[in-house]
């Protein structure tokens, strides 16, 4: 997804009556306590979960990285005024030339199902959707990564089709999953002969340089500390080089510190680590929310490299997912066909872009702005490219001046 440029979110909206009675709001993060327990109620028993759309996720995030980007908008149900659907939204440009009405989900947390009630219908994202626009202004709207193997898909569908309007998908994709029980064992029992026994030869080698452990956490006393080793071991490699370790920036430090915390709180966040010795050499924060578990970070100690670390955890991490009650999959949150997660995790998780649009025009605004998505990425791949070569050529350089 593209790096795209945010404009300041309007103010607060209220805008009246949907059909069927329900009734729409669009809040600030900063407005947010008065609809907590509206909000965690919906996050508790919507029909697909998503824990980046927990306040536990969205309030840091909005506070520390996004400040003043979005808007949580939401639909209440007549009556009670019960939430039936939240989704955060924000107007940007998804690529480089036209703006869009979008879901604000980003790579901190690669999953945009709208938060959904059991009971909620296409009348009910029509709401949501009318809401956001209300507020942010008319136009395609985009949702980024959205499965598109689940009821909220369906109910996507079956609105664009139901309302006059148009749904495409762009870049579609599939990531690495794995289910639990039966299937969820058979995948684990696909890894390669050669391969698995590569990984079970490597942990005889790692073990003969000390006391090697492969150990969970989930109690909020040890999942505080385990997570400011696991900040440490992730800034110690590539990640801190290149500054995109969580502890390079004081921001995605806070916010994940806050996040972490709050997950730890309420029992849905689990560390699985490997120790030499005592010393985490690598580690995997997982998410739980309801019936499903994502792997939200990994990070492993490069100077075990040949010991496969990563895939040591990953493989430990799924056997512990297997033998948790009430967990129907896992999602890796990796991308596609990561080397290392893909060949390990069997299942697969697929996803998409969706763009909707409204109006005569709808199928030519959708393929504009699949142009304008399109060429962006060409654009950032021609541009990873060229770095590439220059770092190539400056090591060829550097090695000859070393000579």
């Amino acid at each position: 997804m593209a790096v795209a440029e945010h404009t300041q979110a309007p103010p607060t909206s209220r805008p009246g009556p949907g059909p069927d009675g329900m009734t729409g709001l669009c809040f600030a993060p900063e407005e947010a306590e008065t609809h907590l327990a509206d909000w965690t109620r919906l996050a508790d028993r919507a029909v697909e979960p998503n824990p980046f759309f927990r306040p536990e996720f969205l309030l840091p995030y909005l506070a520390r990285m996004a400040p003043g980007r979005g808007r949580i908008c939401v639909v209440r149900r007549p009556g009670d005024g019960a939430f039936l659907a939240l989704m955060p939204f924000c107007r940007r440009r998804p690529g480089l030339l036209f703006p869009a009405l979008t879901a604000l989900v980003e790579e901190y947390g690669p999953l945009g199902t709208p938060l959904v009630a059991p009971e909620a219908d296409t009348a009910t994202l029509k709401t949501l959707f009318a809401t956001a626009r209300k507020t942010f202004g008319s136009g395609p709207m985009t949702l980024p990564y959205q499965r598109t193997d689940g009821p909220v898909f369906d109910l996507l569908q079956d609105l664009a089709a139901q309302d006059g309007g148009h749904l495409e998908l762009d870049s579609e994709q599939v990531r690495a999953g794995h289910a639990t029980g039966p299937t969820g064992q058979e995948q684990y029992d696909l890894v390669g002969t050669s391969r698995r026994r590569e990984i079970e030869r490597q942990l005889r080698r790692l073990k003969d340089l000390g006391a090697v452990q492969l150990t969970s956490v989930d109690g909020r006393q040890e999942v505080l500390p385990a997570f400011e080793g696991f900040l440490q071991l992730e800034a110690s490699g590539w990640k801190g080089t290149n500054g995109t370790a969580l502890a390079s920036q004081p921001a995605s430090l806070a916010f994940a510190r806050d996040f972490i915390k709050a997950q730890a709180k309420a029992g849905r966040v689990r560390i699985d680590r490997l120790t030499l010795d005592g010393t985490p050499i690598a580690a995997m924060v997982m998410l739980r929310d309801g019936h499903r578990i994502w792997s939200w970070k990994i990070a492993y100690d490069e100077r075990y490299a040949r010991y496969s670390p990563g895939a040591q955890i990953t493989r430990y991490s799924m056997r512990q997912d297997l033998a948790e009650p009430g967990l129907a999959e896992a999602d890796s949150l990796a991308v596609p066909h990561h080397p290392m997660i893909t060949p390990l995790w069997r299942g697969t998780v697929p996803y998409a872009t969706v763009l909707l649009a409204r109006g005569a025009l709808a199928s030519t605004r959708c393929r504009l702005l699949r142009f304008d998505l399109a060429m962006t990425r060409s654009l950032r791949q021609l541009a990873k490219a060229g770095l590439r070569r220059l770092r190539a050529g400056r090591g060829k350089s550097g090695a000859t001046t070393a000579t």
